[in-house]
């Protein structure tokens, strides 16, 4: 298996017709603990209701594992829509999501049933057609990295930075930066 970054080209659309949507994501979410951190993940469905059932759910889980930082919290929100929406409205299949939270980010995969990877688009506002996800989610966590998943679609990581502890309790460091979000095409 082989990771690699989204280019930025536009994107071609998956041509294949659209599975029949359910109405609900799978009741099945689960967390535990995981090697330096815990993790969350559910399955969600093809339907246009599994975003905000899953982002719900992703809100409660940080809430458990990272009590009082609102705008981490709200930034992880808006990675988790992004790519969810994006796993529906493209792949038009079922998917999961896996949230695992570490000591200095958020790690956030969501697996579909497409091998097409995620691209970039110009984003027409006086459209109303979308096209800023991607950006916005360059714009928090750096370059995303897809795993193909042979024959059966692939995995798109975000790695959102969040404040870190320190040696001296109740002291956290910001997090570095974000890398500034280059439009120009990026090679596999």
């Amino acid at each position: 298996m082989s990771t690699t970054a989204i280019p930025t080209t536009l994107p071609e659309h998956d041509t294949r017709p659209p599975a029949r949507p359910q109405q609900r994501p799978a009741a099945d979410t689960r967390t535990t603990g995981a090697p330096g951190g815990q993790y969350w993940e559910a399955a969600f469905s093809g339907s246009p209701e599994a975003v905000a059932l899953i982002r719900a759910a992703a809100r409660a889980f940080f809430e458990r594992v990272r009590p009082g930082h609102p705008h981490e919290r709200e930034d992880l929100l808006l990675v988790v829509s992004e790519l969810v929406t994006n796993a529906v409205r493209h792949t038009h299949g079922p998917g999961t999501i896996t949230v695992t939270a570490l000591d200095d980010e958020l790690d956030i995969a969501v697996t579909d049933t497409s091998r097409t990877p995620p691209q970039p688009r110009l984003p027409d506002p006086q459209a109303g057609t979308g096209g800023l996800g991607l950006h916005l989610i360059a714009a928090l966590c750096g370059i995303l990295q897809v795993t193909p998943i042979p024959g059966a679609g692939k995995t798109v990581h975000a790695h959102l930075p969040c404040t870190q502890h320190t040696a001296a309790p109740g002291r956290r460091t910001a997090p570095p930066p974000p890398p500034a979000f280059n439009p120009r095409p990026r090679g596999w």
